[in-house]
């Protein structure tokens, strides 16, 4: 395993969970429940008390904060501000707030200007009303654009939208048209989604009804190309910003940083060399002498449970070793997603072997498929559709 660094200590990257929903969408198999008032605020009042949990143990000290969900839009700028006000952010750069199009109006903008949010990922999905139908969404397409207006009028000035393609029924034409009016609106990052259903969802029900492999690969890249002809860099297989504007928060799971998730069902990436935050010369105190130990985390996807933990001042309910091999294959399938591929010198440092060498197989089996330098191992762009099954073939 790779030596560890001081870097290892600071923990840069925090993802809060926000479990409720107005409705529940037909498609999602996060974790949510019903909003009420009284519900969420005594879901703060505990997620608050996790993050000071960790902080007795961890240093943290985010770069970025990503309040995901759900819809974190529920909340209060009080609720996101006491949230917010329990971390260090002198360093911090983006702060996320997933948005539902049907809670922006002028008086949610205003509210949220009195907080450090200061980029919004708004959940727009389709801009053809019989589609957000399909979806269960609340909004319709005018309220994306309306929202958008009074998001841009009060000075957001990095927005991302989310795009879902292979719906059921759809058509090339019902792509074309929801991404032109998301070009149309300029915003500065698109992430692009294949839809893909879970049994327990209402929607699988329609399962059948999703068009073939063959046409859904077509829309994929109908949306790439459109992009990037359109000023979008494509840096991970479904994302595409405009220059300057990737997500800082979402290229730590590509780039293979630590990470905190707090809330109900959120999970998070750490190792066990864990220390009191620096001292004012840089220095570390290692709490142990053990060979550095990989594990993940997942919180209980249950409000009582996870109250229960935290009401007994435990963290970190569900925990598990991720081994050396499993490392190295989430590492191959995470960096292989980028764009930019898999850096060879980096892969060598934290496996201590050759990667051309132990998955020469693999490599001359996709050889066509691969791009591959003294530097880095990438997709070609006709890979890009089918990357799972490439990825397997490491696994």
């Amino acid at each position: 395993m790779g030596k560890n660094t001081q870097a290892d200590q600071v923990i840069r990257y925090v993802y809060i969970h926000v479990p409720f929903c107005l409705r529940k969408c037909s498609y999602c198999s996060f974790y949510s429940v019903n909003f009420s008032l009284e519900a969420c605020g005594r879901f703060v009042k505990y997620l608050i008390k996790e993050i000071n949990l960790f902080k007795q143990k961890y240093c943290i000290k985010p770069k970025t904060i990503y309040f995901g969900g759900g819809t974190p839009s529920l909340l209060t700028a009080e609720q996101i501000n006491s949230i917010v006000s329990q971390f260090d952010i002198s360093i911090v750069e983006e702060i996320t707030l997933e948005c539902n199009p049907v809670n922006i109006n002028d008086e949610f903008v205003n509210e949220l200007k009195t907080t450090k949010i200061n980029r919004i990922s708004l959940g727009a999905q389709s801009f053809i009303d019989k589609e957000l139908r399909i979806l269960s969404r609340l909004h319709k397409a005018d309220k994306i654009e309306s929202g958008y207006k009074i998001l841009r009028d009060h000075g957001y000035n990095n927005i991302s939208f989310d795009l879902i393609y292979g719906l059921p029924n759809q058509t090339k034409k019902d792509v074309e048209y929801s991404l032109a009016e998301m070009i149309r609106l300029d915003p500065e990052h698109i992430s692009t989604y294949c839809l893909s259903l879970g049994k327990e969802v209402p929607l699988f029900s329609h399962n059948d009804q999703i068009p073939n492999d063959e046409r859904v690969s077509d829309f994929y890249y109908l949306i790439r190309n459109k992009l990037i002809s359109t000023g979008y860099e494509h840096y991970e297989i479904s994302n595409f910003a405009k220059e300057g504007f990737i997500s800082n928060h979402n290229i730590c799971y590509w780039n293979d940083k630590y990470y905190l998730g707090f809330g109900p069902s959120a999970a998070g990436y750490l190792n066990n060399y864990y220390s009191e935050c620096p001292d004012e010369i840089g220095m570390y105190r290692r709490i142990n002498d053990e060979e550095k130990i990989i594990y993940r985390y997942n919180n209980s996807a249950n409000f009582e449970t996870y109250y229960k933990m935290l009401d007994e001042n435990k963290i970190m309910r569900d925990k598990s070793i991720l081994n050396e091999d499993n490392h190295e294959k989430e590492f191959i399938f995470l960096g292989l997603r980028k764009v930019s591929g898999l850096d060879l010198e980096e892969f060598e440092n934290k496996f201590e072997t050759d990667f051309t060498k132990k998955y020469e197989r693999v490599i001359h089996k996709f050889r066509n498929l691969l791009e591959i330098n003294d530097e880095t191992i990438k997709l070609k762009l006709e890979a890009y559709f089918i990357s799972n099954e490439i990825f397997s073939e490491f696994m």
